[in-house]
């Protein structure tokens, strides 16, 4: 695997993370997304939701993903000088019945289109 990071949010407390592995691609030839990583950081620490649906990551062992982790936070939150205590929260969900919500206009002219389910 070779993990990208983009970030997708940032506030004074917090950030949002896509994260995709540069050695799988989609349909358009694209990196693949493999998860999710939101992180809110405190006085005290850092807390954090790791979300990854790719199939070779949800097979990774506990230990493994322990490491996975820890790699993670210490590239991220090292750096700005935060407390090294951290708490973060894994998930495998599937994609099966994923869906974005927005009321984003998308130019159509017709807001009550801005809130159908994104694809």
């Amino acid at each position: 695997m070779n993990l990208k990071l983009k970030r997708l949010v940032r506030t004074h407390s917090s950030e949002q993370y896509a994260l995709f592995d540069l050695t799988q691609t989609d349909e358009e030839d694209q990196p693949l997304t493999i998860g999710k990583l939101d992180l809110h950081y405190t006085g005290e620490g850092t807390y954090g939701t790791l979300l990854l649906w790719d199939m070779d990551s949800l097979q990774l062992e506990a230990e493994r993903r322990r490491m996975f982790v820890q790699a993670l936070l210490s590239e991220l939150v090292l750096p700005m000088g935060l407390p090294n205590e951290f708490v973060v929260e894994f998930f495998a969900p599937t994609l099966d019945e994923y869906e974005v919500f927005h009321n984003l206009d998308e130019g159509t002219g017709n807001p009550a289109e801005a809130f159908e389910r994104a694809d």
